[in-house]
């Protein structure tokens, strides 16, 4: 028997725009406004033809929860499906459904431990944030300080409902409708780019594939190299960090990462809609993220903290001064080299006990850190300082 929906609630939850949008990518066209109160949709008989249905223009409308229903009850009858199943695929039309499933056998009934459901949403986030990292600018790490586009996107992606099959999280990450434009209108006849939200559902895709190809070459060469070749599509530690803790929550059974594209905004067939991370896969990702974190240079990091080493020569063109500074939450020791007028800053500073700030981009030196292209450096004076 399938599910009727009835729930007044539920169906004025659904905005006119999304049916609309919905209909539209299922072959049926507007045939009629109707006063302004409602608009008269029919089926495409290509597409299976001779059906209608009317479609609530306002939501305020007293009668707007018995129309929507009825808009159900003749898709599903027309898709051969539940109203449930249509009624959730309205739902995301304006929006890519990101599955992530734990195929563990401890979480049969669609539930987890709390504390392993706090971890899985968390690590689900890292792994979008990754994403939308990566779909501004390829690097191996991401640091801290993150892109401020990344952030607001991040602020748009939404939790869905947990659904059955193992636990299953959903990640709604909104797209704009497509709005067809003419040829003639684009320039040298080029294709319109994505938006932001579709390009970051897509490196999602895109890098999880690449990662788990990276993942197979690794573990059989013991070579970074495929994993340093992955980088340009999307691979980065952060990535690989969010896949080995939402692998945590089953360490035997791997994960399962499906996408539902928004029919806002279609795809081509090729594009990746599913990947499936096996277990024996973890260990490599996980020491793939260790080896970038080691090795991979931070940009735009600024260090601050007290001058704790000089050394230059009586006619040397720089100067090497080492700073004790915090990076991610540890004292770490960081060498730099400064030319001359910039040097004898850091004497001063040193002299008189001031802190020192600097930016550039830290790489891993043996079992230090270097400041490599520094700039903007400057003493910081403090009110207690002296």
């Amino acid at each position: 028997m399938k599910a009727t929906i009835r729930d007044v609630a539920t169906l004025r939850a659904l905005k006119p725009l999304e049916i609309a949008t919905y209909l539209r990518s299922q072959g049926w066209r507007q045939e009629a406004d109707l006063n302004g109160k409602a608009s008269l949709w029919l089926l495409n008989p290509a597409e299976g033809g001779d059906f209608d249905v009317t479609v609530p223009s306002r939501r305020e409308m007293g009668d707007y929860a018995l129309r929507v229903g009825e808009v159900l009850e003749t898709l599903a009858h027309v898709e051969q499906r539940s109203e449930l199943d249509v009624l959730r695929d309205i739902f995301t039309t304006t929006a890519d459904l990101i599955r992530i499933r734990t195929p563990s056998r401890g979480a049969e009934n669609g539930t987890l431990p709390l504390d392993q459901a706090v971890s899985f949403v968390e690590r689900s986030r890292d792994m979008m944030l990754a994403a939308a990292c990566a779909a501004l600018t390829k690097r191996a790490f991401f640091a801290k300080r993150k892109a401020q586009q990344a952030m607001e996107y991040l602020s748009q992606v939404r939790m869905g409902q947990t659904e059955q099959g193992s636990f299953v999280l959903t990640i709604l990450s909104p797209v704009p409708p497509e709005l067809k434009v003419a040829q003639d209108n684009l320039p040298l006849g080029l294709e319109p780019e994505d938006p932001y939200e579709r390009h970051v559902a897509r490196t999602l895709m895109e890098s999880l594939r690449a990662l788990d190809d990276a993942a197979r070459d690794a573990g059989i060469s013991g070579d970074m190299a495929p994993f340093e070749a992955a980088v340009i599509k999307g691979v980065s530690a952060n990535l690989c960090d969010a896949i080995v803790g939402l692998s945590a929550v089953s360490p035997g059974d791997g994960l399962d990462i499906q996408v539902s594209w928004s029919r806002s905004r279609p795809l081509a067939p090729e594009t990746p809609r599913g990947v499936f991370l096996a277990s024996d896969r973890i260990p490599v990702i996980q020491e793939a993220a260790r080896q970038f974190r080691e090795t991979a240079a931070l940009e735009d990091v600024e260090i601050e903290g007290a001058v704790t080493r000089l050394d230059r020569g009586p006619e040397a063109p720089e100067g090497e001064v080492t700073i004790s500074g915090m990076i991610d939450d540890h004292w770490r020791k960081v060498t730099l080299s400064l030319g001359r007028e910039i040097y004898s800053r850091a004497v001063q500073a040193h002299e008189q006990r001031h802190t020192v700030r600097c930016t550039g981009e830290l790489v891993k030196a043996g079992r230090g850190y270097r400041l490599e292209n520094p700039r903007r450096f400057e003493i910081v004076i403090t009110d207690d300082a002296g």
